[in-house]
């Protein structure tokens, strides 16, 4: 490597840590489907494309998801799916997937409802409201009690601060490593506190259960209850129910936001499914165009903006050579933002995923990522896209507004949020 390779590499590392979103763009333009940037132990290559996407979701034996978030372990829990692979991911997975069929997730519809609801009572004709914390607090807590119940609600002061500090952590180390030599800064020392104390506070949820001698119908009740006679383990419960509350929320909050300053963009289009929205009661499944909505959404606000891996089988990819230990990265917003897969790949447009539209295109799995697929596909997808479409016919049905903020950028790349809010005119409520 020369002196200018090692400039322009550190340069780039810089670019995408102020901005990834852009650099990921510039990096594909300039040098296809592989970047290097960094160097060192924070060195690390940009695969970008659908080529390169195709290939490593379809050869997870060649990656190490555990390898690849080892430094987020004491934070995620050394049980949590996100850092497990093989039989134990597996095992894990087979464990927690009867708490999220869709069944059951269409059962707590109703608790995402009334959390909305509640942070809709507060907004009043003629105020300017920053939509996207108030809803992160009511996704939070309709999470919460999906998982735990109601009763839990009343016991849970000091948690959404807990998880936050969490979320801080893990979000700003999520191309791996910079933790382990920040493990003495103020962000990472909170955010462990953090997790010792929400650790403390299910497990004893967890206990009352027990001594209670009834399970539960929430996902907490559905993990004591197993499968065929086999349960996982309190300490495993308990990373499953910490990462699905710190991720979960986050992530829900943030598309449903995304969402609501796409549709409200474009009068037309929101005047058009508030209607076709109201036209239902509050208890029926929204109308097609809801879907079509949020997947658009994911689309151009994918959740997880980037996401890493660690090589654990030497492989070529692009005419460069991999080998074990090395960390790669893809990018899920730049496959979303392709022009050679999406026409017009900026451009807002639901009626891409209408089956009687001529627009409409039908993505490959490599080509749309809002959950990942494979093995470590998201496990809360089928309550996410619930919770998601719950919450905006919701809010279709009670309010009308106007978009206060002109242009919103993205911030953050787990849970990737409107930087800096999004703010609404509360013009009526119905």
């Amino acid at each position: 490597m020369t002196a200018t390779d090692s400039t322009r590499e550190l340069a780039d590392l810089q670019a995408f840590s102020a901005d990834p979103y852009t650099t990921v763009q510039r990096l594909y333009r300039e040098n296809g489907a592989i970047s290097t940037l960094g160097a060192g132990p924070m060195r690390f290559r940009v695969a970008l494309g659908t080529e390169v996407c195709a290939f490593i979701l379809a050869n997870s034996d060649l990656f190490s998801w555990e390898a690849a978030f080892t430094a987020l372990a004491p934070l995620t829990g050394r049980s949590a799916l996100l850092v497990n692979d093989g039989d134990r991911h597996r095992r894990l997975r087979r464990l927690v997937t009867p708490a999220f069929t869709a069944r059951r997730v269409d059962d707590h519809r109703g608790t995402v409802t009334r959390h909305i609801e509640n942070a809709m009572a507060e907004w009043a004709p003629g105020d300017g409201v920053d939509v996207y914390p108030a809803l992160r607090r009511a996704m939070r807590l309709a999470t919460l009690e999906s998982l735990f119940g109601v009763a839990a609600m009343e016991r849970s002061e000091g948690l959404d601060d807990w998880l936050h500090d969490i979320h801080r952590a893990i979000d700003a180390d999520v191309v791996g490593g910079s933790i382990e030599r920040g493990s003495g800064s103020p962000v990472w020392r909170r955010a462990l506190l953090a997790r010792s104390s929400v650790h403390r506070w299910v497990i004893a949820e967890i206990e009352r259960r027990g001594a209670q001698h009834e399970p539960g119908d929430d996902v907490l009740g559905v993990l004591l209850r197993g499968v065929n006679g086999t349960r996982l383990t309190d300490d495993e419960i308990t990373d499953q129910l910490v990462s699905l509350l710190e991720a979960g929320a986050e992530t829900t909050a943030a598309q449903l936001s995304w969402m609501l300053y796409c549709t409200l963009r474009d009068r037309r289009l929101w005047s058009e499914i508030t209607g076709a929205v109201t036209d239902r009661g509050a208890d029926e499944p929204g109308p097609p165009g809801l879907d079509h909505l949020v997947s658009e959404t994911m689309r151009l606000y994918p959740a997880t903006a980037i996401i890493s891996r660690k090589v654990a089988a030497e492989f070529t990819l692009a005419g460069q050579q991999f080998v074990p230990g090395d960390l790669l990265i893809f990018s899920p917003f730049h496959t979303h933002r392709l022009d050679s897969v999406w026409p017009d790949p900026e451009r807002f447009d639901p009626r891409r995923w209408d089956p009687d539209s001529e627009r409409c295109h039908r993505p490959a799995p490599y080509e749309f990522l809002p959950f990942g697929v494979g093995p470590h596909r998201c496990i809360g997808a089928h309550f996410a896209t619930m919770a998601i479409k719950a919450a905006f016919a919701a809010i279709a049905r009670r309010i009308d507004g106007e978009l206060l903020t002109a242009d919103v950028r993205p911030e953050g790349l787990i849970g990737m949020h409107p930087k800096g809010g999004i703010t609404v005119r509360i013009d009526r409520k119905r």
